[in-house]
């Protein structure tokens, strides 16, 4: 074993994606031992069940791609399904996890492996830069259902901001799913989407807020007594002077310090209107009790 190297497997990390399957090194004389070798030296790295490639530090969207890619080397009859199939066609998520990855395949019961979850294929597969995946309102409605209400509404919201999809589209495949399990999540995704939403944040805040009974707008137009634009902010809660603006899509990084100044000025002018203004930031959204209660308490101000 002491000659386990990464030379060994130079051929094989060559192919497409840098991803080769057992098979693969079977057939080019690298046996399962060797394989089992390499990994356990972190010579290379498996990234599901009959797929390898070599060690590295990815973000999450490329480790969803490397494992879309290596089932579809593993599993020629695959077709990327529900959050692996809403990023294979270019749509953002919002924590849908890498592991298990969705998939399906010409089979008659759903199955699974560690990182895979393989679903029965009902849909005709179309092409996306990934490979083969399920059109992508089917996969909208598969993130729904599988992940839950935030999850949907979010990639729904950027899909149909977009244009990517319509929400007749949407709603066809909504009815084709009525009475299957957790259908609901889609329902409920489908009636609080909003296609004016622009950034995920937003989207996750207004379900945080629309799930506690409050009722919001997004991208709403702000002018002064004069009827003079003042600012287009992300979200108003309906009725009410209290405004919400998500940090995560203010771009400091290519404003710099400009782009600071003039969101405090346009933020000085909201105020000095009257108007309440909540900020709130991506950690934020893994604590809606926060949320809720900064609008709680902006209202009691507002008022």
């Amino acid at each position: 074993m002491h000659l386990v190297t990464p030379d060994i497997f130079s051929s094989l990390l060559a192919m497409p994606d840098g991803i080769f399957t057992r098979q693969d090194a079977l057939r080019s004389g690298v046996s399962d031992e060797v394989l089992t070798a390499g990994c356990r030296r972190g010579v290379i790295v498996r990234i599901c069940r009959g797929a390898c490639t070599r060690p590295g530090e990815w973000t999450k969207g490329e480790h969803r791609r490397l494992l879309a890619r290596a089932a579809l080397r593993v599993y020629p009859d695959a077709v990327l399904a529900s959050g692996t199939a809403v990023e294979a066609h270019g749509v953002p998520t919002f924590e849908v996890a890498v592991i298990r990855s969705d998939i399906c395949r010409p089979i008659a019961r759903e199955a699974f492996t560690e990182q895979l979850r393989i679903r029965p294929l009902r849909q005709e597969p179309v092409a996306t830069p990934w490979g083969p995946a399920v059109p992508l309102p089917e996969a909208l409605a598969q993130t729904a259902v599988d992940h839950g209400i935030p999850a949907g509404v979010a990639s729904i919201d950027a899909a149909l901001h977009e244009r990517r999809v319509s929400m007749h589209e949407l709603e066809a495949v909504r009815e084709a799913m009525a009475g299957a399990p957790r259908s609901s999540r889609l329902t409920c995704a489908l009636a609080w989407a909003d296609a004016a939403v622009e950034s995920l944040g937003e989207s996750v805040t207004r379900v945080a807020l629309r799930g506690a009974g409050f009722e919001v707008e997004s991208q709403v137009d702000i002018a002064d007594q004069d009827g003079v634009f003042v600012g287009r902010v992300d979200l108003r809660v309906k009725g009410t002077r209290v405004l919400l603006e998500f940090d995560g899509k203010v771009k400091y990084t290519e404003g710099g310090t400009d782009a600071l100044f003039r969101e405090k000025k346009r933020e000085d002018r909201l105020r000095a209107l009257g108007y309440v203004v909540v900020r709130l930031t991506w950690a934020d959204l893994f604590h809606t009790d926060r949320i809720i209660a900064a609008v709680t308490a902006a209202l009691a101000v507002a008022a």
